[in-house]
């Protein structure tokens, strides 16, 4: 098993809500969740994904229960849920579960929009220090996003528009070289899933579309499935190298 990607959970207006968050996004790692552990530190959480309901059954401790919709919307609360316990929140995504009194203490109250960053890109801000709003400042160049995943578009994109990077387009991959062309992007990032091999050739079609575009291919499990010479990032866990391959790129182009 691949290991658990490790976010770090923030408002929207940049402060953190929690440093450290493993991501349980298949079935054993949902099942197994907090089961075990004997306490869960102040900065640390697990979250569910996808889930709109959980239990505590023989957990040791009790737990602060955040539900967020498809938009990363706090759309419930529930403080303190004791062991043995359940709860749930329809039309819900994902479950994020906080030491008790978590909430309260960082500040995160119902109808917070939050999001979500690679723990290393994270922790490169310092506490209390917003990011680069949207539209403050020069552009320094314009991607395309070409994805399924929603979420993984709306964090990619979160981090480049802190650097003062326009995503100009956030499509299907099979149409990334479509949208290179089109909108003439500087970077195109594609997510090539879990089938790395048809990643590569959207990646060779829109090189051949638009040469003058650097592409930034992202995967599941690249360092089983990526091929020698070719640099393929592991989708959650270097998001960070992600984001410094883009600006790279755009460096590269403005010399």
């Amino acid at each position: 098993m691949r290991r658990a990607p490790n976010l770090t959970l923030r408002r929207e207006d940049g402060r953190v809500v929690a440093e450290s968050v493993v991501v349980a996004d298949s079935t054993l790692r949902r099942l197994r969740g907090l089961l075990g552990k004997r306490d869960l530190p102040s900065g640390h959480g697990v979250l569910l994904r996808p889930a709109w309901s959980i239990h505590t059954a023989f957990m040791r401790f009790p737990i602060d229960v955040v539900f967020l919709d498809a938009d990363q919307v706090v759309v419930k609360i529930v403080p303190s849920l004791p062991a043995f316990k359940t709860a749930s929140c329809r039309g819900a995504r994902e479950v994020v579960e906080l030491r008790s009194g978590e909430c309260d203490r960082r500040g995160l109250s119902l109808g917070d929009r939050v999001a979500w960053a690679a723990r290393a890109s994270a922790e490169e801000i310092p506490l209390g220090i917003e990011p680069v709003e949207s539209g403050l400042g020069e552009r320094r160049g314009s991607v395309v996003l070409a994805s399924r995943d929603q979420r993984y578009v709306k964090l990619v994109k979160f981090l480049l528009d802190g650097k003062g990077i326009d995503v100009v387009a956030s499509v299907p991959p099979s149409g990334a070289a479509d949208a290179a062309g089109g909108e003439a992007a500087d970077v195109v990032v594609i997510d090539a899933g879990d089938t790395v091999s048809e990643g590569l050739r959207l990646a060779h079609v829109t090189r051949v579309r638009r040469p003058e575009a650097t592409v930034v291919l992202v995967g599941e499990s690249p360092a089983e499935n990526g091929p020698t010479g070719t640099r393929i990032y592991e989708k959650w866990d270097e998001t960070d190298g992600v984001v410094a391959a883009v600006e790279d790129a755009l460096t590269r182009k403005a010399v």
